[in-house]
C-alpha cells in the first residue's frame, strides 16, 4: 500500500487573514491548508489533535503580543517551527522576534514564495 504525505496544517494568529490570500492562493491544497486563529487567547485553545506543522504569529494581536504568546505555544507544541509575523518591519521588531527564538521573522506585506520555501526549508531540516 502506497502511503501519501499527510497535507501540511499552518496555524495563522493573526486578526487580519485577507493579509494572506496570496499564500493560501499559491499553496496547492494538496499540500496543505492555513488555520486561521483571531487572537492569542482563541491559539492558547487550539486542540493539540490539531498538529499544525507550522506556527505563524502576528507580533501585534489584539489581547497580546506575538512575543507573549510565542512561549506559551512553544510549551504547548515543542518542535514545531514559530514564524513571527510583523505588520511593518522595524529593526527593533527583527531583533525582537530574532531574539525570541522564533524560527523566522517576517513583516508584511508577506511575500508567498519566500514564505512557502522557508516552510519547505524548515520541514526538509527536520525531518
Amino acid at each position: 500500500m502506497i502511503m501519501r504525505p499527510r497535507s501540511s496544517t499552518i496555524c495563522v494568529v493573526d486578526s487580519a487573514p485577507d493579509d494572506y490570500d496570496t499564500v493560501a492562493g499559491t499553496m496547492p491544497s494538496q499540500e496543505g491548508h492555513l488555520q486561521f486563529v483571531p487572537s492569542g487567547r482563541a491559539a492558547l485553545r487550539v486542540d493539540p489533535a490539531l498538529d499544525p506543522d507550522l506556527w505563524i504569529i502576528n507580533m501585534d494581536l489584539p489581547d497580546m503580543s506575538g512575543l507573549e504568546l510565542y512561549p506559551m505555544i512553544r510549551s504547548r507544541f515543542p518542535g514545531v517551527p514559530i514564524y513571527l509575523v510583523a505588520n511593518q518591519h522595524t529593526t527593533d521588531n527583527e531583533i525582537r522576534a530574532r531574539s525570541s527564538g522564533a524560527t523566522m521573522y517576517f513583516s508584511k506585506p508577506l511575500q508567498s514564495e519566500w514564505l512557502l520555501y522557508r516552510g519547505a526549508h524548515v520541514d526538509a531540516s527536520q525531518s
